[in-house]
């Protein structure tokens, strides 16, 4: 490992320790000779990468928290934050959840009206691949389909023990029950990874509730990737699944599984150099309220700090961080935005 992606990570890991200790969430205050503050604030996936942008933009003093992408968007449309991470697009129910219009969002996360004064509008800063895990000792689950996901990770009809999800048994699956430790609702993680076992599998999202949903104590959710990482390590029959960059940061302590949408299907390993295969990975955002204009100071250090981050410069830190540069996904992305900041 790098010593950048080190020295990164470190300083993610230094962050948590200081935020759990002073004020009970994640927090890392650039310190720059800038006298402009901003707020970013939302998902724990983008929490690295807007760490390493925040400690290297030289135009404002940038406070940077996680807390899941529902609170990214809560904290923008309250006004409370200027920038808004999260690995999901908003949702009418973002809107609904602060007393706005939720009519007013539209399906691929733009909206047709502000909601207390705040239009969001989003900036793709980065793609995620969400690596699906298990203990090292699973010999059984090296390889998964959506539907096997299905069985494991929904309330329709699941699969208790190991050796009852189909096709298991016959690979030597063991009659032990399945513990389910990842990403809790608030998690932009969580909604992306049931939208892609559920609604691309051929079901309605209505059809099926989560094993969180259940309640009976199998799907065991947190807000620390760090920590589901941690409780499936301690676990032989545990499973889970959180971004690929938490992999790269502990490497060799989990098994990644190999994804396949169906049965006949290629199974692809999750990771930065399969990103165009590989059947979950995700675009990571950022929301401020509408284009950031100059008019102002702080929209001026807005404006700039979005810059650098669809930079090349700012890019270069994407994959030291374990994440997949937008250019790699489509090379027009990047252009597109910048000409709006411009």
């Amino acid at each position: 490992m790098d010593r950048k992606r080190i020295g990164v990570f470190g300083l993610l890991m230094a962050v948590i320790v200081f935020g759990m200790v002073f004020s009970g969430c994640t927090q890392n205050t650039s310190t720059k000779p800038s006298t402009i503050k901003l707020n970013q604030t939302g998902s724990s996936t983008v929490l690295p990468l807007a760490i390493a942008w925040a400690e290297h933009f030289e135009g404002a003093q940038i406070s940077v928290s996680g807390g899941g992408s529902s609170h990214g968007f809560n904290s923008l449309l309250k006004g409370e934050a200027d920038l808004g991470d999260a690995s999901r697009i908003l949702k009418g129910s973002d809107y609904k959840s602060v007393g706005c219009d939720e009519t007013l969002v539209k399906a691929d996360g733009t909206v047709s009206g502000a909601c207390n004064g705040i239009l969001p509008t989003k900036w793709i800063v980065a793609y995620d691949v969400l690596a699906v895990v298990v203990h090292k000792e699973n010999t059984w689950a090296n390889e998964l389909t959506f539907e096997q996901l299905y069985k494991i990770f929904t309330n329709d009809n699941p699969a208790v023990y190991w050796d009852e999800v189909p096709g298991l048994k016959e690979k030597g699956a063991p009659h032990a029950k399945i513990t389910i430790y990842a990403p809790d609702e608030a998690s932009g993680t969580y909604d992306y990874f049931f939208e892609s076992i559920i609604k691309d599998w051929g079901k309605a999202t209505q059809v099926a509730r989560t094993r969180l949903d259940a309640g009976d104590g199998v799907y065991n959710p947190s807000a620390d990737d760090n920590v589901i990482l941690d409780a499936i390590k301690s676990n032989k029959y545990a499973i889970g699944y959180f971004g690929y960059a938490y992999i790269i940061e502990n490497p060799g302590q989990l098994k990644v599984v190999k994804v396949a949408k169906k049965s006949g299907d290629a199974y692809v390993e999750a990771s930065i150099e399969n990103v165009a295969k590989y059947p979950m990975a995700r675009p990571l955002f950022i929301y401020t309220n509408g284009v950031p204009t100059t008019s102002t100071d702080k929209g001026k250090a807005i404006n700039a700090y979005l810059k650098y981050i669809l930079s090349e410069e700012g890019q270069k830190i994407v994959p030291q961080v374990g994440y997949v540069k937008v250019s790699l996904v489509d090379p027009t992305i990047l252009p597109s935005q910048l000409s709006k900041l411009n």
